[in-house]
């Protein structure tokens, strides 16, 4: 998978949960943006079911969540499990 491919999916995924707009800093902190805890596991089952991967949530939630840390661990994962989406 792409990084944009990866970044795509992500903005997806905050859009089907009520966040937009999101997509115009992919470095900006999501929970400092307002989208709260209960929605970003949301956002990360919905992105693992959807490529069948493990997301590494430590390391995910060791600095800011943000569109481009999510999308670099969805490609990471991708690359790892072999899947493609």
């Amino acid at each position: 998978m792409s990084e944009s491919d990866a970044r795509a999916a992500v903005l997806a995924e905050l859009g089907a949960h009520g966040y937009p707009l999101l997509a115009a800093d992919p470095d900006a902190d999501l929970i400092g943006h307002g989208v709260n805890s209960a929605a970003l596991i949301q956002i990360l089952s919905a992105l693992e079911d959807r490529f069948d991967v493990d997301l590494e949530l430590e390391a995910l939630f060791a600095g800011p969540v943000t569109v481009s840390g999510l999308a670099a661990e969805l490609v990471r994962a991708t690359g790892a499990s072999g899947h493609a989406g």
